[in-house]
């Protein structure tokens, strides 16, 4: 299994599947976050006389509904928090129909680039109709169909470039490198894409988790069952360009290495409430090397730190990205929706990974298809193994 070289600029990772994407981090933050009344604020009537003297006496008229809509765009945007977006009851429809059923897509892994408001593609997926229309690691997406992506993040754009199979969607693409975008046409079709590889190179348990999707645990399980059975003595686990994913994912994946009662990661809102995760598995009784680099994001991160804090288990490569917020949605009542930042992820530690990330107990460069990073988490987990 070959390395791709590092992308430059990420915040999430998602992909492009038939499979719904998800807002909160775990189903079980549902009862964490509490539903709150809704009161007229400070400015509240202000907005209410400019709105009704602009429906009254304004020359070139205008859809009231359609200015709350922006007013509300502006407001979210203007926090300057990447994860909190307004959707407005057209848009959340739309979203919903297309997360919610079993659509195609053009077959790619995604990040998304808050400065540049573009989607980056991280891989695509073998025999894919990203693949075959030539998308690299590092491609920009500015453009879906026509349409920038100025009002977009990484969920509103994904759900652009998803559709029914068969369907064309027209992707203007920067190639890496490049400075010209150029129009790809993809027609998209249904794409089922393995989470977890695994192979046995000697000793050493090789095991790549790519996403954390509904389905990784029980493939995790399966690989791990595998190379132990071949005489494994130790695990390598590539969680590099592995921007996250379901939290609720990386609980399972942490009870199969972590024994029970250990915490594997805790949230905390605005309030101070705490939740913690603790594993009910019972754990790897095997020395664990962990691979990351700069695109190792959010539940990624979670599932790193707990190894290091839990098992000792030692890092190896470049500082991971630090995403270590939740997002929860709150539907309004006229259809239209928010989702918002509503807590932070901790490690076992009680390490903040937000915005800083987990620095590598050996940071290592990725040269070469030699794969370096590699090289040395071998070197690791050998002198763990004796």
């Amino acid at each position: 299994m070959k390395r791709n070289p590092k992308i430059l600029a990420v915040i999430a990772v998602t992909t492009l599947l038939t499979a719904s994407l998800t807002f909160l981090g775990t189903t079980a933050f549902y009862a964490f976050v509490e539903d709150k009344a809704y009161h007229p604020f400070e400015g509240s009537e202000k907005i209410g006389e400019v709105l009704d003297l602009l429906e009254k006496d304004y020359y070139y008229g205008f859809d009231r509904s359609d200015l709350v809509d922006r007013i509300l765009d502006n407001m979210v945007n203007s926090l300057g928090d990447p994860y909190t977006t307004y959707f407005d009851p057209q848009a959340y429809s739309e979203f919903l129909e297309l997360v919610n059923g079993t659509y195609a897509g053009v077959g790619a892994s995604v990040l998304w680039d808050k400065d540049m408001k573009a989607v980056i593609i991280s891989k695509a997926f073998d025999d894919s109709p990203a693949a075959n229309a030539d998308l690299k690691n590092g491609d920009r997406v500015i453009k879906i169909d026509g349409g920038d992506l100025s009002g977009d993040d990484l969920e509103s754009a994904v759900a652009k470039m998803k559709g029914e199979p068969g369907t064309s969607v027209v992707l203007t693409v920067l190639k890496a490198g490049q400075t010209e975008p150029v129009d790809i046409t993809i027609v998209r079709d249904t794409i089922q894409i393995p989470s977890v590889e695994s192979e046995v190179r000697g000793d050493i348990g090789y095991i790549t988790i790519a996403m954390f999707d509904p389905a990784t645990a029980g493939e995790f399980k399966t690989h791990l069952d595998s190379v132990l059975a071949s005489g494994a003595k130790g695990i390598v686990l590539d969680l590099r360009d592995n921007g996250g994913g379901l939290v609720d994912s990386v609980t399972k994946v942490a009870n199969l290495l972590l024994p029970k009662g250990q915490m594997i990661y805790y949230i905390q809102d605005k309030q101070g409430k705490k939740q913690e995760f603790k594993s009910v598995g019972d754990g790897l009784d095997f020395p664990v090397v962990v691979l990351v680099n700069e695109n190792s994001a959010s539940a990624t991160e979670l599932l790193a730190g707990s190894l290091r804090d839990n098992k000792s288990a030692p890092l190896v490569g470049k500082n991971t990205y630090g995403k270590g917020v939740m997002q929860a949605p709150h539907e309004l009542s006229d259809g239209s929706m928010i989702k918002m930042t509503v807590a932070k992820y901790f490690i076992p530690s009680g390490y903040d990974i937000n915005e800083v990330g987990l620095a590598p107990d050996y940071e290592t460069e990725y040269e070469t298809e030699a794969d370096e990073q590699y090289q040395k988490a071998a070197e690791v987990l050998k002198s763990l193994m004796k």
